[in-house]
């Protein structure tokens, strides 16, 4: 429900306006004797009521959200909250018990629950008619679950590439089984492991050394993604994927080939079931190279729309994530999708449920590298030297478990590069890209961290190649080429990347589309931007500005950025 559903929710005795009016007359009032942090507490129950999201209102994220706690809160060992929910109680019963002035409307906060309720003063207690109703928050203050995440909000907006909404509706199945699995004992957790692929030749379809060439090279490329596991022939029998805790699948390839084209069809098979799940067929003409390179470019392809991050595999296991959810790999699918979306609900779920994965297995590489890049995603390791060298030492470990692993690599990259050792963060990102050259996330990745620090025509160079192997654009390179635009005065252009980019949480995209706006004196366009960007830094601690510095860029992109501003009317000094 959002806020628009919220207000009409209101009845005739009680309006938003006529709610909000009160708040605000309460809070003047000096007869309200409540602290700092109740007054912040009441306003944030409000406005997530009237926002549309008080069933997602729980100890866990008031605490983050108003208490400042760390994501790593635990309402088990922390009654903070249940503490300060109770004494706003006793602040409201007071303040309405000895007012000296007429009280039209009652802000109250029923116990069992963090929905705040508006009285009418015609009406001795809340009702169904007098009342301002939201639906019901399920979680009971006495009996809630410990170190319970916030559930996952819907998409704001379409997920790029064979990411579907099934994958966000996985997202939220996962906080579900969150609640209902890994926390409730005796239940052990289901602890899920990345999936196998085993490369099987078809029957028929070119001679059998081109069949046998294109599977040696196709088995070859997929064994370089982190996504998978690789294997040339099936498992022995009594041992499969299901055993070793990830699911497994068949890919069953016919290669052939004649005077003008190569072609290779395939299918995606699940090992347990034999149902055909994906199946396509790609080609490539000989004009413009020899057969052994179109080989090789047309299965380089096909690996990375099987095994990249927008790939068949990531969208089947997402998928699989609404019918058996897991801990484990299922909480690296998790990551991606929120960190992909900028999502700060969806990482702070995935972040609590690395946190379980980790405490239960402490020694998969997947976990740990997937746990340091969300602490520098929720910007934890750049505002805490402690969570900066939790998250180096994660990625180090991670890369000492599966030195072979690009993403254990980026991790590190990651890490080292918001604790400041940016040049070993730029030599583990290079480690990266050889390990899997077919990799064009990781260019994206690399690209950007070394633009923003003042290394321009690498960084270009890096997320020009990105865009030219991406079927969709990454949002790394498309970033890095959009500064570039901006910084070369291609103010059009640059504001037409930054559109594409748009979301609401992406504080760099929304600082250049102001900025690029400013520039081609778009004020309306500058101005829209601008509320987005407030709307969803809300109250945040952190000015832009700081943010921007501890994403690593430079002065001197701080400051072409903030020229922009400036033309419209704007000091990057003066964002929220």
């Amino acid at each position: 429900m959002n806020a628009g559903d919220a207000s009409q929710t209101v009845s005739s005795a009680v309006t938003e306006s006529e709610a909000r009016a009160a708040l605000e007359r309460m809070l003047a009032d000096t007869q309200f004797r409540a602290t700092e942090r109740h007054r912040k507490l009441l306003c944030y129950l409000v406005d997530e009521f009237f926002a549309g999201r008080s069933r997602g209102v729980k100890a866990y994220s008031i605490a983050i959200d108003v208490f400042g706690r760390p994501t790593s809160f635990d309402p088990a060992s922390d009654p903070i909250v249940r503490v300060e929910v109770s004494r706003l109680r006793a602040a409201l019963a007071q303040y309405y018990g000895t007012s000296s002035e007429e009280v039209r409307v009652r802000i109250e906060l029923p116990k069992g629950n963090y929905v705040p309720s508006f009285v009418g003063s015609d009406a001795p207690s809340p009702d169904p008619s007098t009342t301002v109703t939201a639906p019901t928050n399920t979680e009971s203050e006495p009996e809630e679950p410990p170190y319970v995440a916030p559930d996952v909000a819907q998409p704001k907006r379409r997920p790029f590439g064979l990411i579907s909404v099934a994958i966000a509706g996985a997202a939220a199945m996962a906080g579900a089984f969150y609640l209902s699995v890994v926390e409730a004992p005796p239940w052990q957790p289901v602890f899920s492991a990345k999936p196998t692929i085993v490369v099987e030749v078809a029957a028929g379809g070119g001679t059998g050394k081109s069949q046998r060439q294109a599977a040696d090279q196709l088995v070859h490329v997929l064994s370089q993604f982190s996504s998978l596991r690789t294997l040339t022939q099936a498992p022995m029998a009594g041992i499969d994927a299901a055993s070793q805790g990830g699911n497994g699948y068949r890919l069953s390839v016919a290669y052939s080939t004649d005077a003008t084209e190569h072609q290779v069809s395939w299918q995606v098979v699940d090992a347990q079931s034999n149902e055909a799940l994906r199946s396509g067929t790609a080609k490539a003409t000989l004009d413009n190279g020899d057969a052994r390179t179109v080989q090789e470019r047309l299965l380089a392809r096909l690996a990375r729309s099987l095994a990249g991050e927008e790939g068949v595999i990531v969208s089947l296991e997402a998928a699989r994530q609404l019918a058996e959810p897991s801990i484990g790999y299922g909480c690296v699918l998790l990551a991606d999708i929120a960190m992909a979306r900028f999502d700060p609900e969806g990482l702070a779920s995935a972040h609590a449920c690395l946190e379980k994965s980790v405490s239960y297995r402490a020694t998969d590489p997947e976990v740990l590298a997937s746990l340091a890049m969300v602490l520098v995603a929720t910007g934890e390791a750049r505002s805490s030297l402690t969570e900066a060298a939790r998250a180096v030492k994660l990625a180090d470990r991670a890369v000492a478990l599966a030195p072979q692993s690009s993403q254990s690599y980026v991790a590190q990259m990651q890490a080292r590069f918001v604790a400041g050792d940016t040049e070993a963060a730029f030599v583990s990102g290079r480690r990266a890209a050889a390990l899997n050259p077919l990799n064009e996330a990781i260019s994206a990745r690399l690209g950007l961290l070394l633009f923003i620090n003042g290394q321009y025509a690498e960084g270009v160079r890096l997320a020009q190649v990105a865009e030219t192997d991406f079927e969709f654009f990454h949002r790394d390179a498309a970033l890095t080429l959009a500064l570039e635009d901006y910084r070369n005065r291609a103010y059009r252009e640059a504001l037409k990347r930054a559109r594409q980019l748009a979301r609401p949480n992406d504080t760099a995209v929304s600082v250049l589309r102001i900025a690029a706006a400013g520039q081609l004196d778009l004020t309306r366009e500058a101005t829209s931007a601008l509320d987005r960007l407030r709307w969803n830094k809300g109250s945040s601690p952190h000015s832009t500005k700081t943010e921007l510095t501890a994403l690593g860029y430079t002065s001197e992109l701080i400051e072409l950025l903030d020229d922009g501003l400036a033309k419209s009317g704007l000091r990057l000094a003066s964002l929220p």
